[in-house]
């Protein structure tokens, strides 16, 4: 096999495949829009706003916006989340995730 060469992976990309993880977790209804990430705002998708991906020394810390659906148990869906995030990211990148921060920022009641 040849080994030579960068492999790099952008910010964005991070966003977008936690963005899915978060839509794949019962009880989450949706990832909240961040209005201060708006370098590229155009250009993303609606599944990465509400997240933020940092990398540092091979490892990634996330941090998630989300709004729950009433009347669920926000703190085993919090965790189920993080979970599935870091799977997600984990597994389709390489990267070791040192943590993911949830933030519930609203209530679906419908």
């Amino acid at each position: 096999m040849l080994e030579v060469g960068d492999f790099k992976l952008r910010q964005g990309v991070l966003e977008l495949i936690a963005g899915i993880a978060v839509n794949s977790v019962e009880g989450v209804s949706g990832v909240a829009v961040r209005p201060d990430h708006h370098e590229d705002r155009r250009k993303r998708r609606h599944l990465a706003k509400g997240v933020r991906a940092e990398v540092e020394g091979g490892a990634a810390t996330l941090s998630v916006e989300v709004c729950m659906e009433y009347g669920r148990d926000f703190n085993h869906v919090a965790r189920e989340l993080q979970r599935e995030v870091a799977r997600a990211v984990s597994g389709m990148t390489g990267l070791e995730v040192r943590e993911v921060d949830v933030a519930v920022v609203g209530v679906n009641a419908l």
